[in-house]
């Protein structure tokens, strides 16, 4: 009798509070408009200041290739699907863009590797694919000297065949494409990445939509609005032109029209789920993930509605056929079986049974073979760096130790929070308020089983879900000291985030103290992902240094646009170095061979925490 009287109390104070709570909606949307507002301006000057991450030219070289058709075998990237690339690199269709001489010879088969990826990700010589008759000559391709082969076959390249994973060739085409044929590549690289800001900013948006609609009130949508706006993670990755901004995107907005779709089944709702489905697939394959988290989904509204068989089977038959739609769409000029390979290309490119068993069924045959790409990566694994440590496959809490030390303690703390008030009020929960936590649960269990351990930016997705999650949560608070402690901590969060302000990449929490030990913790694109050439050349300008030795992280190319004077240097030449001004960047430094400069000297200097200064004497 007391607990019934509690809870009919507290019932009676949240439709109180919810009363108290509500804006005008033409208020709410004039606040989310300058939430985003705010989001963009972050994002877009860390993205006029930061230069060129590792991955971002493969991307735009591959994208405007698709776009115009000028290759009949996908440049290949790590297996992505070509949605993300198709994006980034759209604007380019409008600018003047040139080709090199030495991007058409790889273009037209002509230049390539004497090795290639098998698809399991391991390195493997052309030799056996090459047909009686060829001949390759040695180009070597500045700045670093990379050697490629001028081939010269009968008929038939090697990067011809259908099975070719062609990934190194994709990296060293979006490198001369942007950097050395001529064209504006800031430009460029600008363009691209202002429309992963506008899949950042749509995130946002979906988000908002998502937690109105779960809680009726418009200032928790705000709130969980506000947690995505001043996250590192979101900032950080969100105007890279890279993969990552899309499939947090796609998932998002999957995720949330599919229990939309299982709240209420009608046509109009199937074909929007199918079809954002089918758009996060196109993005970037992690959205497999989405399968069992539907399944959950869908599972969950069955126990709470009861429907009845043939009405669900309706609504998934045309789910599923929207969703194949997009993917038919998006790779239409794969649409058709894979060809019968030969036994030297089974061999040397470790096509996978499967593949081979209902290769005259896998359509459309690209899809098929970027699933098989990237299933075949994520088994092989990394080298990975984690708390000093190396692996080469990686650890199961790699995830959430990332997680950790690279949100803000104020996030940490919302989360906790929220989870555990969601806990509390769990049977009184809606459907659309499980699924944040559901989903965020799914998805780190299975990015802690992956051997890919590079980078927090695959949680993106996760800080997305956790946003709404949260913002749903806060809304049932009734005691508004905990609510005022809350929304202490949202400050704090953003407080903490305009200050790194435009250091998104290599934020670390507080707790660790910040980015300034990152390196202790973390490398690679988790925080030194090759973003700071720009800042290396106006700190070379402000110190009058005329001259460096340099082992960078990143794009080298990069380096020789921004006309920066620089000799690379390996951690067996430093040793001898007597004289001169050393650039080592996080992710060389952190490696065994530099042990011994770690050991021996301090840094004279440090440029964006990420690039470390060394006068010798």
């Amino acid at each position: 009798m007391v607990a019934a009287q509690r809870m009919t109390k507290n019932s009676t104070r949240f439709h109180q509070l919810a009363k108290s709570d509500a804006m005008n909606p033409r208020h709410a949307r004039i606040g989310a408009v300058l939430l985003l507002g705010v989001m963009a301006a972050l994002m877009v000057g860390a993205s006029r200041q930061d230069s060129a991450t590792v991955d971002e030219s493969s991307h735009l070289g591959q994208g405007y290739v698709d776009w115009k058709a000028l290759h009949s075998t996908r440049l290949g990237a790590e297996g992505h699907p070509p949605l993300e690339s198709l994006i980034v690199s759209f604007p380019l269709l409008f600018m003047d863009v040139k080709l090199s001489d030495m991007t058409r010879a790889m273009l037209q088969d002509e230049l390539g590797y004497a090795w290639t990826l098998s698809w399991n990700a391991k390195a493997t010589s052309v030799e056996n694919l090459l047909e009686p008759g060829c001949e390759g000559r040695n180009v070597r391709i500045p700045p670093l000297g990379d050697v490629m082969v001028q081939w010269h076959c009968p008929s038939k390249y090697p990067m011809e065949s259908w099975y070719y994973w062609a990934v190194p060739e994709g990296q060293m085409f979006g490198k001369l494409f942007v950097y050395s044929s001529g064209n504006d590549a800031d430009r460029m690289l600008f363009a691209g990445r202002m429309m992963q800001v506008g899949l950042t900013l749509l995130t946002g948006l979906v988000i908002f939509l998502w937690a109105r609609r779960a809680t009726g009130q418009d200032i928790p949508a705000l709130l969980a609005l506000a947690l995505w706006v001043f996250n590192p993670i979101a900032l950080g990755y969100g105007h890279v032109a890279n993969t990552d901004a899309g499939v947090a995107f796609g998932i998002t907005f999957a995720i949330y029209t599919f229990t939309l779709l299982c709240e209420k089944r009608n046509f109009k709702r199937a074909v929007v789920a199918g079809l954002a489905t089918g758009l996060a697939l196109c993005m970037k394959l992690t959205a497999l993930i989405m399968a069992p988290i539907f399944i959950l989904i869908l599972a969950l509204s069955w126990k709470r509605m009861k429907p009845s068989v043939a009405d669900v089977c309706k609504m998934l038959g045309i789910f599923l056929v929207s969703l194949w739609c997009v993917i038919l769409l998006v790779y239409h000029r794969h649409c058709f079986p894979a060809p019968a390979p030969s036994a030297a290309e089974v061999a040397t490119l470790n096509i996978p049974k499967w593949f081979m068993t209902f290769r005259p069924v896998l359509v459309p045959s690209g899809f098929f073979k970027d699933v098989a790409l990237t299933l075949g990566y994520s088994k092989t694994g990394t080298i990975s760096y984690l708390m000093g440590k190396w692996s080469e496959g990686g650890w199961w809490y790699y995830f959430p130790v990332a997680f950790l030390v690279k949100e803000p303690i104020c996030f940490v703390a919302l989360v906790a929070s929220g989870l555990l008030l969601f806990i509390n009020r769990l049977r009184s929960a809606k459907l659309l308020e499980w699924v944040p936590w559901l989903a965020s649960g799914v998805y780190l269990s299975s990015a802690m089983t992956s051997g890919i351990n590079i980078g927090v930016r695959h949680l993106f997705p996760l800080v997305a879900l956790l946003s709404v999650g949260v913002g749903c949560a806060i809304s049932r608070v009734v005691n508004r000291k905990v609510r005022i402690g809350l929304m202490a901590l949202l400050a704090g969060q953003a407080i903490s985030v305009l200050a790194a302000y435009p250091l998104y990449i290599q934020f670390f929490s507080e707790a660790v103290g910040g980015a300034s030990n990152g390196q202790k913790y973390l490398i690679d694109s988790n925080y030194d992902w090759g973003q700071d050439a720009k800042r290396l050349k106006k700190y070379l300008g402000d110190h009058q240094i005329d001259h460096i030795y340099l082992d960078y992280f990143g794009n080298q190319f990069s380096i020789e646009y921004l006309n920066i004077p620089n000799t690379r240097i390996s951690a067996e030449q430093a040793q001898q170095l007597q004289q001169g001004t050393l650039v080592v960047s996080a992710s060389q430094l952190m490696r065994p061979e530099w042990s011994w400069l770690r050991e021996s000297r301090q840094p004279n200097d440090r440029i964006a925490q990420t690039l470390f200064v060394y006068q010798f004497p």
